[in-house]
């Protein structure tokens, strides 16, 4: 059995990786192959340029690094608590926090972030009736309705919107924070049931390679390469069935199934000539664009044992979060030398794609100036630019993939779909999905040979 992948992010990968000893696999990459994981030299030393590691909550990512034998090169991060750009002060985010969500009342008396009412707001949750099917919210409205709107825009916004790049006001619940919709159906109170929840395993939160999560990558590519997959650099223009097959432009090869783990308006793109206009679903899924800024200093001193701090929407500043690279990894710098990473980009706001490098490094250094309330001269900077990365699962997200995936087993009953536009951003969420993409592609082929 023949098997394209197109696409060579991890999500692509991991289908390839599924795929080994099945089918003579193909990856269609174009690009670099990894996608958003990418570690390249900084300072002399590998620095990622995306995700700097992955969460341990799901198994997915750990078991793969197993399955290509780099489980002992894993290692977590060196500091772990958080902080909060707030009225001109780093405070430090509340402690018990489950996706800026508090367990305990009392650990939000610290920290100057909520006023006292908004801290005896959140304490009606313990007594508020249940309002609103907690499956039917955007994740402000579910935070709101059961702490008011303080813990949702100052706590809960900036965390869950610095890791999807939006606006928690337009993310559907139950596609972005499924924990606590379970949470808010076992219990009236939300703060009760996380109380109540049974502990989430033992072990490290985060882990990564120490060399790096370009280092996955790599030994992915390797034990492919090894297994016989083969890499083309190709751009796909368009996928099309060709009686049982399905043909690949424009190189014109036949293969019996294909999994596409692009982003999804380059899916709509590459099957519009065999969807036409109701491939739509796929087109309309937003995205937002974020900048990474890089940058290294000499004897600057970060607060110890913290690895960054989080920006608040509406603070009228262009980063969203700063993170503390060589508190959290220390291989990153150079003895006496600090680095860290300053983001920009939000749903809705595509200054980033606009600003040049200048501009952009200017704009955030300056702001990374009064954050620390330091003076800065960088030793060196990168900017990496990821367009269009980060898809928006708007309330209606899911039901949007359904149509997409209701269609294609209508017209391209052997292609699926993998990727962080459909069910889950983060690297095991991306990593499942292929893998589940790749089944999926064989069982349905040997359907249709029948």
């Amino acid at each position: 059995m023949k098997v394209a992948v197109i696409g060579g992010g991890i999500s692509g990968l991991a289908a390839a990786w599924e795929l080994r000893g099945k089918a003579d696999v193909t990856v269609f990459e174009p690009g670099a192959v990894g996608g958003c994981i990418r570690a390249t030299v900084f300072g002399g030393r590998p620095v990622d340029e995306g995700a700097d590691a992955f969460i341990t909550r799901l198994p997915d990512a750990v078991r793969l690094c197993e399955e290509v034998g780099i489980e002992s090169e894993l290692v977590p991060p060196s500091a772990g608590g958080s902080m909060l750009w707030w009225k001109g002060r780093l405070r430090p985010l509340p402690e018990g926090l489950m996706l800026g969500v508090p367990s305990q009342l009392l650990t939000l008396l610290s920290g100057g972030i909520l006023s006292p009412l908004g801290i005896a707001r959140a304490g009606l949750d313990l007594v508020l009736p249940r309002r609103r099917r907690p499956d039917s919210l955007t994740v402000r409205q579910l935070v709101a309705d059961r702490f008011g709107f303080e813990v949702a825009d100052r706590l809960v916004d900036p965390l869950v919107g610095s890791i999807y790049a939006g606006w928690t006001g337009r993310l559907g619940a139950p596609e972005v924070v499924p924990q606590l919709v379970s949470a808010a159906q076992r219990s009236r109170s939300l703060m009760l049931a996380l109380r109540s929840a049974p502990p989430s395993g033992e072990g490290p939160m985060f882990l990564a390679p120490r060399l790096g999560m370009g280092r996955l990558v790599e030994a992915l590519v390797e034990s492919l390469q090894k297994s016989g997959t083969r890499f083309l650099g190709q751009a796909v223009d368009s996928i099309e069935a060709a009686g049982k097959a399905v043909v690949v432009k424009p190189t014109l090869e036949t293969f019996d199934a294909v999994v596409v783990s692009t982003p999804a308006r380059v899916a709509a793109r590459i099957m519009k000539s065999s969807l036409g206009d109701e491939g739509s679903p796929l087109s309309e899924i937003p995205t937002a664009s974020v900048v990474l800024l890089t940058a290294s200093f000499a004897h600057l001193e970060l607060p110890v044992g913290i690895n960054g701090f989080l920006v608040p929407r509406g603070s009228g500043r262009l980063m969203t979060a700063c993170s503390f690279g060589s508190n959290k990894w220390p291989r990153w710098a150079a003895a006496g030398n600090s680095v860290v990473r300053l983001s920009a980009g939000r749903y809705g706001d595509e200054d980033v794609l606009r600003l040049s490098d200048a501009e952009l490094t200017g704009r955030l250094l300056d702001e990374l100036r009064q954050a620390l309330g330091t003076s800065l001269t960088p030793l060196e900077i990168r900017v990496s630019r990821w367009p269009h990365s980060f898809p928006q699962y708007l309330p209606d997200h899911a039901k949007r993939i359904v149509a997409a995936e209701d269609l294609l087993r209508n017209h391209l009953p052997t292609v699926t779909l993998a990727g962080s536009s459909y069910r889950g951003l983060g690297i095991p969420a991306c990593i499942a999905s292929g893998k589940v993409a790749a089944d999926l592609a064989i069982t349905r082929a040997r359907m249709v040979s029948r």
